[in-house]
């Protein structure tokens, strides 16, 4: 490429070269400033929309955490409430316990009521974990195991003579009665 003339127009002789030079210099230190002014920018704008982000985010946890101060003597009194509910349902669970153990304990003394003869007497009834023990006194052998037969007889199947000896007047016996689940009282209850 040959340099035309109008390059040469636009050169101007009244300067002297080291003007000239200067006057180049500037240009490019302009053009210097102004793109590094632009990279500036470019670099700044994504740190104003953290830093715009950030002031956001704190806003919104002082918020939350305004909300979490409000709620916390709600959250304690849930966790009491919750706590009393427990301890009721146990207190509640204890109760049903107890409730079938005296049904078996009403039909135990039924059943022995109903099968009780002149010959044997009752000196202790015991209620254990899943079974029942009765100790008596009788007069003969035959005695008791007419008193175990009508035992069963009375609706209480299953009893079973697990200790006699004689003593000086007569016998002494035990009889023990498996008793029905907790489950299975639950489900004949009601009437």
């Amino acid at each position: 490429m040959k340099p035309s003339f109008a390059s040469f127009a636009s050169f101007d002789f009244s300067r002297t070269p080291q003007q000239r030079r200067r006057q180049r210099e500037l240009g490019f230190y302009r053009w210097l400033a102004a793109a590094a002014l632009l990279g500036c920018l470019i670099a700044t704008v994504p740190g104003l929309r953290v830093w715009w982000h950030t002031a956001s985010l704190q806003q919104a946890n002082a918020m939350l955490s305004q909300e979490l101060q409000k709620m916390a003597p709600l959250v304690q009194q849930t966790s009491a409430l919750r706590a009393r509910i427990e301890a009721l349902n146990t207190q509640l669970s204890v109760q049903e316990q107890l409730a079938r153990r005296r049904q078996q304990a009403i039909q135990l003394l039924r059943g022995a009521a109903q099968a009780g003869n002149p010959q044997t007497r009752l000196q202790r009834v015991m209620l254990q974990a899943g079974r029942a023990e009765l100790r008596g006194h009788a007069t003969s052998a035959q005695a008791v195991q007419e008193y175990a037969a009508a035992l069963t007889g009375a609706g209480l199947d299953g009893a079973t003579l697990n200790d006699l000896h004689a003593e000086d007047r007569g016998y002494a016996f035990s009889i023990v009665i498996p008793l029905a689940s907790p489950a299975a009282n639950a489900t004949q209850e009601p009437k």
